[in-house]
């Protein structure tokens, strides 16, 4: 059995990145210059490009085209290292989009994680965040106003950990984490500028204080090939 034509242009471009000939956000030619240069079908040639996303090789920007991935950023759950930190320390540059800020009403989830009548007012933010101006991931949280007066009117586009400590003069302490592999919501992925059902982690963060109370409820939406968790287990 001959072995399909998506597979040796997924290998051809395979090799250039491994071999760095094509590096890390590089563009890729368009499919129309990839078909006239193989002589391809634009079907052979969106299959090619599928799998090598899939690996983690490549990612598409709505209506920019296709782009070599660069490395993914290694996240510690148990290190309670902000993202601006660990992404930092990692050689990579952060940065935070605010877009949306809004004071609402806990429903009855919120309500009862956060232990507050259902109703009670909630900060609701919305962020976009970026590595190396690349986004990567949605965050979606809600801040109980009750142990943090004030806090909306902080620049909420900065470290919350470094706004807890220098405002409240508290820190993040025990932590609830899920995590689950799972197609991009809709909302999540037009927020990212990719394709709906794309393969994403999303991950649910329950942050407490020392004396056990919630201070924030986060969902988090990232790319698939944008973060690696890494957690270490010692006796």
């Amino acid at each position: 059995m001959s072995t399909p034509h998506y597979h040796h242009l997924q290998q051809y471009f395979s090799d250039l990145i491994t071999s760095q000939q094509l590096v890390s956000g590089s563009k890729l030619p368009s499919e129309r210059e990839i078909g006239e240069q193989f002589k391809f079908t634009r079907v052979t040639i969106r299959q090619a490009l599928k799998n090598l996303e899939a690996e983690g090789l490549i990612y598409r920007q709505n209506r920019r085209g296709w782009f070599v991935s660069p490395a993914a950023v290694i996240y510690h759950p148990a290190s309670h290292l902000s993202f601006n930190l660990y992404v930092t320390e990692q050689g990579f540059s952060p940065s935070t989009e605010k877009l949306a800020q809004q004071i609402e009403p806990a429903n009855e989830r919120i309500a009862q994680l956060m232990n507050i009548p259902v109703g009670n007012p909630v900060l609701y933010l919305h962020r976009r965040r970026y590595i190396d101006q690349r986004p990567v991931l949605i965050e979606k949280m809600y801040i109980n106003q009750n142990l943090l007066p004030g806090i909306e009117e902080e620049d909420l586009t900065e470290s919350l950990s470094q706004i807890l400590k220098r405002k409240y003069q508290q820190e993040y302490r025990d932590m609830d984490l899920s995590f689950k592999s799972t197609s991009l919501p809709a909302h999540a992925a037009n927020d990212l500028g990719i394709a709906a059902g794309q393969p994403g982690l999303q991950i649910e963060r329950i942050n407490y204080t020392s004396a056990k109370q919630v201070l924030e409820v986060d969902y988090e939406f990232w790319r698939h090939d944008a973060v690696t968790i890494n957690i270490a287990i010692r006796d």
